[in-house]
């Protein structure tokens, strides 16, 4: 139920709110930091979204159970 509420929400605010790969945030382009630690190991730190596609599927599985 929340999410009939949610998604109009999303869809008025279109201009503020936007579809990226990974999920719904506030900035077209996620910011993103990568960068190698002294022993050579990859980090990419990345702002959060305000939902995550997986979040949103976690939550409409459990609904329908």
């Amino acid at each position: 139920m929340k999410y009939f509420v949610i998604l109009p929400i999303l869809l008025l605010l279109q201009g503020c709110v936007y579809f990226n790969e990974d999920g719904i945030s506030t900035k077209r382009y996620r910011d993103c930091t990568e960068y190698y630690d002294a022993q050579g190991k990859y980090h990419c730190e990345c702002d959060e979204n305000l939902i995550d596609y997986d979040q949103i599927d976690d939550k409409l599985l459990k609904g329908n159970e």
